[in-house]
């Protein structure tokens, strides 16, 4: 995160008792002698399987696998970042929050503070331009369009002026400076002496992030003179790719299910209807970080874009990703209107209400959008729609829906249902068998399994990185505890004088360090656990706090593709296996003599991993070098490699024997 102390995390951890704040919102009776339980807040149960112990500051649900500490849950049932989760809880306890970092993380906070009440003065300036008399032909055209007052309000639109510096002297005069303005994309510089406002005589729709805080804008002419829309440029603090119009009164809806449309007007329009539940990408294709977004609160998205060929080809590509990221996805096609805002003007409340409602998987979409091009060309030869339509069944994936298909298509089409059905499963034959079908089931693993590939590696190699960081946070003595070889039982095996030193050494004999973990995210969550563990102060709530807290910094040190490879859930999982792995631990109650040997085992197991790790790397390296000609620095790498190599088999097998004996 850069800015919020570990101390302050500390603070809030320790002001903020687990129980009292699940208690505001979940019902907790007390199940047995160490732990309340009650129906868990973020899945559907009818028998409680939510936990929160007193004792360990921590609550995990035995039903969804969620879990974590005090900041967590308001985390997962705010659907807030972790920094607005700390500062929430900083704010009922009341505790100040300490900044820590490099100066240029404050300049940057400040900086962006300035901005952000640059755009409110600004969002505050447009309403209140609406509101007045200079805003009279905005709220006539907002009228002719169906929008009422306590919608616009609901939504904060806003009325830009034609005056050239309207805005920009109303923000002059609340002390706003030029730079800050144009920092937040409100004003240009003229070509002489200067500013003037970017955006004049416009109907103005601020967006908006989950917590409130205006970011940017989007401008309609009133009278189609230039161009129809004009946004907000890229800022400090906004990237049209990371954000969505109608974002906050979503996450106020409490709705799983959303709606994903076009652009402003089309999100007014379902509200309308009664529909809040409602986003728009801005003026761009869906991203995966806008899909992440919707999938902190939606579960599954009726995607409802414009109804011509670009629209469309932008519905497929949103449920590609938003599939990708776990979302299911819905379709909804409204025939004889361009988009939602045009269908409620042409044909009303009630039949736009009922086109919501009737909702397509992704075959029955392209079947329709197929039979409306058909029917829009003249004279299109009937086989052009029969094949069409047999290629699309073709490529559905599931039997049951190829059948059902089918069948309509048969009756449709008045041909035999079997000659249908069987020219469909030789057409799926064959792309499933053919180059196409290659294509695509690479296609699959490529997108479709990524997220479970990147767990199945997580759980791979991390599980005992993950259990000696949970041992530690429950008895931070553990840290002590170090490995040794003993000097009289080297002299059992023939080794060079390289590898009998390194054993010896302070490397092989320390306690556990940061070093003993693979490079990445858990290493840098070691780094400061071990710390923390050195001074007493760890504790299971706390590891939870360092994973979310690493993994902040974490994921914005990874370029947008290291982003989009990493699963994206990583914090959710390694949190789920520090609670599993810590419930099987605490129910096998070791004692304190199993205990110590249970780590050192693990220790020892962790240390030589690591050390043939980088016996692969050196060896790879040394490899290099000799193609390279570097015949001496390779024989030096191979040394080094053969050392490590030697050392982590010797230390093996005098561990072995110590355990057997």
């Amino acid at each position: 995160m850069g800015l919020i102390s570990q101390q302050s995390i500390e603070s809030v951890i320790n002001a903020n008792d687990i129980v009292e704040v699940v208690s505001s919102y979940v019902r907790l009776e007390k199940r047995s002698s160490l732990n309340l339980f009650g129906l868990c807040p973020f899945h559907e149960e009818k028998t409680p399987s939510f936990s929160v112990s007193p004792g360990k500051q921590i609550f995990y649900c035995f039903g969804c696998q969620k879990g974590g500490n005090v900041i967590k849950f308001i985390q997962e049932i705010e659907h807030v970042s972790y920094p607005e989760a700390i500062r929430r809880l900083a704010d009922k306890a009341g505790i100040t929050i300490e900044e820590s970092g490099d100066d240029s993380w404050k300049e940057k906070y400040e900086r962006d503070n300035l901005v952000y009440e640059a755009l409110l003065e600004a969002a505050r300036f447009f309403y209140s331009r609406l509101e007045d008399a200079e805003g009279t032909e905005a709220r006539n055209y907002l009228e002719q369009r169906g929008i009422s007052k306590s919608l616009y309000r609901k939504y904060g639109l806003g009325y830009a002026p034609k005056q050239g510096q309207a805005m920009y002297d109303w923000l002059a005069k609340k002390g706003i400076a030029d730079q800050v303005m144009l920092e937040g994309g409100l004003i240009l510089k003229s070509r002489g002496e200067g500013y003037y406002d970017f955006f004049r005589h416009r109907v103005m729709f601020p967006i908006m992030d989950t917590a409130g805080r205006v970011l940017a804008f989007g401008g309609r002419s009133i009278r189609d003179d230039g161009p129809k829309y004009i946004n907000s440029p890229e800022t400090v603090v906004y990237s049209k790719g990371k954000h969505l119009f109608g974002l906050p009164q979503a996450v106020k809806s409490a709705r799983k299910e959303w709606f994903l449309v076009e652009g402003y007007f089309d999100v007014i329009a379902l509200a309308k209807v009664g529909m809040d539940n409602v986003v728009a990408p801005l003026g761009t294709a869906l991203t995966d970080y806008q899909a992440r977004a919707i999938g902190r609160h939606a579960d599954t998205v009726n995607l409802l874009m414009d109804n011509d060929r670009a629209g469309r080809d932008a519905s497929l590509r949103a449920r590609t990703i938003l599939e990708n990221k776990g979302i299911a996805t819905r379709f909804i096609l409204l025939k004889g209107a361009k988009d939602p805002d045009e269908y409620f003007s042409s044909f009303g409340c009630e039949r736009l209400t009922a086109a919501l409602s009737e909702t397509l998987d992704a075959t029955e979409y392209q079947l329709a959008l197929l039979k409306l091009d058909v029917d829009s060309v003249l004279g299109m030869p009937s086989a052009d729609y029969r094949n069409g339509a047999l290629d699309l069944l073709a490529a559905e994936p599931d039997i049951v829906k190829r059948e059902l298909y089918s069948g309509r298509l048969a009756k449709e089409l008045q041909i035999n249902r079997r000659a249908i059905r069987e020219e469909v499963e030789r057409r799926h034959n064959v792309m499933k068998a053919g180059p196409r079908g290659a294509v695509s089931q690479q296609r699959d693993l490529r997108r479709g399994n990524v997220r479970r590939d990147n767990r199945r590696k997580l759980r791979k190699y991390n599980e005992d990185e993950i259990f000696i960081l949970m041992m530690l946070a429950d008895n931070t003595q553990l840290i002590h505890i170090k490995p040794s070889v003993p000097k009289a039982k080297l002299g059992g095996y023939a080794l060079s004088d390289d590898t009998g030193a390194f054993l010896s050494s302070e490397q092989a004999t320390a306690p556990l360090s940061a070093s003993d973990f693979g490079n990445g995210f858990l290493r840098e969550v070691a780094a400061l656990s071990i710390i923390e563990a050195a001074k007493g102060s760890l504790t299971l709530a706390a590891l939870h706090a360092n994973i979310d807290n690493i993994w902040e910094t974490y994921e914005n040190k990874l370029s947008d593709d290291e982003r989009d490879d990493s699963a994206p859930d990583v914090p959710e999982l390694v949190h789920s296996m520090v609670q599993q792995q810590f419930n099987a631990y605490d129910a096998s109650e070791l004692s304190k003599q199993s205990l110590g040997r249970v780590y050192l085992q693990r220790l020892i197991h962790l240390r030589l991993s690591q050390w043939e790790r980088q016996a692969t790397i050196i060896n790879r390296k040394a490899g290099e070098l000799e193609m390279a000609g570097s015949d001496k620095e390779a024989a030096e790498h191979y040394a080094n490699a053969v050392t490590l190599t030697t050392a982590a088999q010797v230390f093996r097998m005098i561990t072995q024997g110590e355990q057997q004996t």
